[in-house]
């Protein structure tokens, strides 16, 4: 591939936890990959929140909720949820506690072919978390929003005045849909994170880009759980979706009911176990869909979203850089 290709949807890796030393990993995983960008997604934690939102009991009424789902899939990590909910509780504290990145110190990687995407804060009040976004400016593409760990629906008001700051950027807003990982895969804990309510903040936000992480079908007891309202939503004129950590069966489909015109790739590095991004590409590359189809989710898409960002100026500086530099 020789022209730009971008992973619209990557982490840091938890280790080392300097953000400069963590990105040199990511880097790597790019150069293997032949991936040029990379928008790079903070997550910040909210230990108050989630303490507000999750006890013992309410595990075991997520648990007798989802108990179909937990027989079929049989997950070794979920049995030991079911079996011991106060673990549970404990170890999801202790790893926000060990893991958790500030958005400013995360920033640092600005400025090259990482593009930082900052997230929300549930522990701090929407005017701290606008105060911090304005501290770091051009720095930053967007937020992310985790309605699962946040226990917030995208469609909140208090979050507008996020969206139209972004808005004023011309940044973008990633919202996670779907399950997630941990006690996020109980249905009752992942019910905010549906992209019926991404549709209902673009429609009430239209100078907002929205991106639908996921394509709405990350679940690892239910997959697909909640696609064909990612489809529904993918019609509104700024809403984009990505392709970061489902079956590539997902998005052959929705590349072929709604098009191509505003579907991302995204690998979800280092997220999912087994999977970097070379191998996000490949999956994407081996769809039986139109050529055209596959350079629009890696280059033509990403692309369009970045160059009218307030802050694309420096990144083509350090493309140009790079190819400059090259033999």
């Amino acid at each position: 591939m020789d022209s730009i290709v971008v992973d619209f949807h990557a982490h840091l890796p938890w280790r080392p936890r300097d953000p400069l030393e963590a990105s040199r990993s990511l880097v790597k995983a790019m150069d293997d990959a032949g991936v040029t960008l990379a928008v790079v997604i903070n997550i910040e934690f909210g230990v108050k929140t989630f303490l507000d939102n999750v006890s013992s009991r309410r595990i075991i009424e997520a648990v007798a909720e989802a108990l179909d789902y937990l027989v079929v899939a049989r997950i070794p990590y979920m049995e030991k949820v079911v079996l011991e909910p106060d673990w549970a509780v404990e170890e999801h504290i202790r790893f926000m506690e060990e893991n958790h990145r500030g958005n400013l110190e995360f920033a640092k990687i600005a400025g090259g072919r990482l593009i930082p995407v900052a997230s929300f804060n549930p522990d701090q009040s929407v005017q701290e978390n606008l105060e911090r976004l304005k501290a770091l400016g051009d720095a930053i593409l967007g937020v992310k929003v985790f309605p699962t760990l946040h226990f917030i629906r995208p469609d909140s008001e208090k979050l507008k005045p996020i969206y139209d700051y972004v808005a004023e950027v011309n940044g973008v807003i990633i919202v996670h849909t779907g399950c997630d990982p941990g006690i996020w895969e109980l249905p009752l804990f992942c019910s905010n994170a549906r992209p019926s309510y991404v549709a209902r903040a673009a429609r009430e936000n239209r100078d907002t880009r929205f991106i639908i992480a996921h394509l709405g079908a990350y679940s690892a007891l239910n997959p697909g759980i909640f696609f064909r309202e990612a489809l529904e939503a993918l019609t509104i004129d700024n809403v984009y979706a990505d392709t970061s950590a489902i079956d590539p069966y997902f998005v052959k489909r929705a590349v072929e009911e709604v098009g191509y015109d505003k579907i991302l790739f995204g690998s979800d590095y280092p997220m999912v176990q087994g999977l970097d991004i070379a191998s996000a590409l490949e999956d994407i590359m081996m769809l039986d869909i139109p050529r055209k189809a596959k350079r629009a989710m890696i280059t033509d898409n990403p692309l369009k979203l970045l160059k009218t960002w307030d802050g694309w100026r420096e990144v083509e500086g350090a493309l140009h850089m790079l190819t400059s530099s090259s033999p």
